[in-house]
């Protein structure tokens, strides 16, 4: 009689995610294929405000080539953010890196279910000692927009301090100068020929500044 048990190869374990950086709540992760499917999968901001976080509308070969587009033509680096159950919540990816001067621009997002919880500026303390550290950069910057109070606090709290502002064009599910909910942020939007843009704030956080003691 054949031990049919003995003869079937055991089914390989599955394997670890290695997590290059953690907070209490979170952990930062490589941002891989599977992950663009997860991101995909997030339910949509219910303020209009935030509509341009939501993720596309694509799966299969288009989700391929995204992908491989964000990892080889425009050279990001791309990370996740788990939460204590392994749920992707959150991407963190740098843009425009800059090896020479070791800089980069930073981009993030979380899933809405998860936003204003304090995941976002957990997981970015954390990720800021793995990019001043161990990946050797010097300064980080990013853009964000004015009315995106909560995001500008975050920053905040994370040692980035503000540069100068610019305008950007901004596509919303929102009539933000007509809409009297928007009454309030108004002055931070502004019509042009090509539409409505919004004012935007350019901030900056450097090594040196982070070693100082608070």
């Amino acid at each position: 009689m054949v031990d049919i048990a003995r003869d079937v190869p055991p089914s390989p374990a599955p394997a670890r995610r290695q997590y290059v950086a953690a907070g209490e709540r979170c952990r930062i992760r490589r941002f891989t294929r599977r992950d663009v499917d997860r991101w995909l999968a997030w339910p949509r901001h219910p303020n209009p405000l935030y509509s341009p976080y939501n993720p596309p509308q694509m799966s299969g070969s288009l989700a391929d080539a995204w992908y491989d587009d964000l990892i080889r033509r425009q050279a990001q680096m791309p990370f996740a953010v788990d939460d204590e159950s392994g749920a992707m919540i959150g991407r963190i990816f740098l843009r425009f890196v800059n090896r020479v001067e070791r800089r980069s621009v930073l981009g993030i997002d979380f899933d809405p279910r998860y936003v204003g919880q304090g995941y976002g500026t957990e997981a970015l303390r954390a990720f800021l000692v793995y990019y001043f550290g161990e990946l050797g950069f010097r300064q980080m910057l990013l853009s964000v927009a004015a009315y995106n109070i909560r995001a500008r606090r975050s920053y905040e709290r994370c040692g980035f301090r503000y540069l100068s502002t610019h305008w950007e064009r901004l596509r919303i599910d929102a009539d933000v100068l007509r809409d009297e909910r928007y009454a309030d942020i108004r002055p931070l939007f502004r019509r042009v020929r090509t539409g409505v843009e919004a004012l935007f704030h350019t901030m900056e956080v450097r090594a040196k500044e982070r070693s100082r003691p608070s």
